[in-house]
């Protein structure tokens, strides 16, 4: 009752102010108000203010009631065509675009909006992924073509750019026909190392005979030449066996003098497997060509990269059970530690069905203070924490699958392969998960990415749709170029000469 009383002594009071808005409001709305009587000049000075205003759904109306009065009006016609163009009605803005350009020949804002019309119509229906049958995609490409053809809009060649393969400049920079992996660069920025599956034949682990690959080492100047091996081929083992085991994931030391990698057991101790997962890590120094074993155990270790001061050694360890986890290895001690994985922070991790961890693809960040790393089991995601398990923090999100993630020489980026567009492709993310953004746009299969000391450039593997599995190649992306309009075009012609 005492709340009603109150009420009652407050809404005089309240009603007096809300009676002065709406004779306010209403004063305003209905000198703007326009009838069949409005001329034409009044009309598109209403409208004109609309625009302004961003309102552009206000201004529809004044604006077809200017163009009743006149037909051949070009000025209403495109003022028109822009406020659709504002609203999305990307039909109707190109219906009255052309009327523009039939009155107005030569009304070059008309020409450029009736472009970015004529592209928005084709970009839906691309990111839709209605064009499905090849003559839709030969339709659309075309239409890119000639958008291509008539603008300098730079914002536009992007955008084609994107959705046709991604507007940053990229070479291939291997084409042997093998399946070459996990390229780095030497941090001098000169060469560029990697793996490569050199040949194929059958091998029996207790199991049927079947195909297996063998791993070589290679190294070659960033420019993609002057490609040699830095394996031991055809060297004898201490049992004075041929040693033809394979050598992948080699990574430079941060003085480029010597480099990590992962070898082959020539003899596991599970010999009932299909594969040889047996693997240790071994430190070969490039002036000498002298070998180090830095571990010795009957499960797989690798993916070894150096800290950077070079007296550290991080990589995974396999266990005979299932699972992974990530180890520190002291270089002048020889002592190795396990990164703990804090139990209050299990939720955190992604774990395959049985509860097991997962960690892949460590490396340090400049400071040596954090190691980035992905986990998971099917969507796996990327994290960075302090090599003391402290301070996780998980820098994607989602039901995507983010892996193989590198950080940039200064901590700021990091660069890793998603599937968030059902295909792979290269992502950038700020060092606290923010600024996500995709690299490339042309799908296929990518590995492995991995940024130039100056952070300009990423290298990684990848394999386009219609390759064999074995032939991934080693390919440049450089950050610092976008395609030009010119070799967009030549794309864009190449792929329609695939739909003849």
């Amino acid at each position: 009752m005492k709340t009603k009383k109150i009420l009652n002594l407050l809404a005089p009071i309240l009603v007096v102010p809300i009676l002065i808005f709406l004779s306010i409001l209403a004063l305003h709305h209905y000198s703007k108000k326009i009838s069949p009587d409005t001329s034409k000049d009044e009309c598109l000075r209403i409208a004109s203010e609309y625009i302004k205003k961003n309102e552009p759904e206000s201004a529809i109306y004044p604006l077809l009631l200017a163009i009743q009065k006149d037909e051949r009006d070009p000025q209403a016609h495109f003022l028109l065509a822009q406020t659709y163009y504002q609203t999305q009605i990307y039909h109707l803005a190109r219906k009255e675009c052309e009327t523009t350009l039939v009155l107005d020949q030569q009304n070059k804002k008309a020409f450029d909006l009736l472009t970015r019309i004529r592209f928005e119509q084709v970009r839906i229906r691309w990111d839709e992924g209605s064009l499905k049958d090849s003559a839709s995609l030969k339709e659309a490409i075309s239409e890119f073509v000639y958008i291509l053809n008539n603008t300098e809009d730079q914002n536009l060649i992007d955008s084609i750019a994107d959705l046709t393969g991604g507007k940053y400049k990229i070479k291939r920079l291997t084409n042997d026909l093998f399946f070459d992996n996990a390229p780095s660069f030497s941090h001098d920025g000169k060469r560029i190392i990697f793996h490569s599956d050199t040949n194929y034949f059958s091998e029996d682990y207790g199991l049927q005979k079947r195909e297996l690959k063998k791993s070589r080492i290679f190294v070659m100047d960033a420019n993609g030449e002057n490609k040699i091996s830095l394996s031991s081929l055809k060297m004898q083992n201490s049992h004075n066996e041929k040693d033809d085991s394979s050598e992948q994931f080699p990574r430079f030391s941060f003085d480029d003098k010597k480099i990590v990698y992962e070898k082959e057991n020539q003899n596991p101790e599970q010999k009932d497997t299909a594969f040889n997962l047996d693997r240790d890590i071994f430190i070969k120094t490039l002036d000498t060509g002298e070998v180090g074993r830095l571990t010795n155990n009957d499960t797989y270790d690798g993916l070894a990269s150096f800290s950077p001061d070079d007296k550290r050694i991080l990589f995974v360890r396999g266990h005979p059970g299932g699972g992974s986890s990530l180890l520190i290895l002291n270089l002048e001690t020889k002592e190795s530690k396990s990164v703990p994985f804090k139990e209050s922070w299990e939720e955190k991790i992604t774990r395959k069905p049985t509860g097991l961890l997962l960690p892949y693809c460590p490396s340090f960040a400049p400071d040596g203070k954090k190691i980035l790393f992905h986990a998971g089991y099917e969507n796996r995601k990327i994290f960075l924490m302090d090599e003391d398990g402290e301070n996780l923090t998980c820098l994607t999100r989602g039901q995507t699958d983010n892996f193989f993630p590198a950080i940039s020489p200064d901590g700021k980026k990091i660069v890793f392969v998603s599937n968030q567009y059902d295909q792979d492709d290269l992502f950038s993310v700020n060092s606290d998960g923010s600024n996500r953004t995709r690299l490339t746009y042309d799908g296929g299969e990518k590995r492995y990415p991995s940024f130039s000391p100056d952070g300009n450039s990423i290298v990684f593997a990848a394999k386009q749709n219609e390759q064999d599995d074995r032939y991934f190649e080693i390919y440049l992306l450089n950050l610092k170029e976008t395609i030009s309009k010119e070799k967009l075009i030549e794309r864009l012609e190449e792929m329609l000469k695939a739909f003849s």
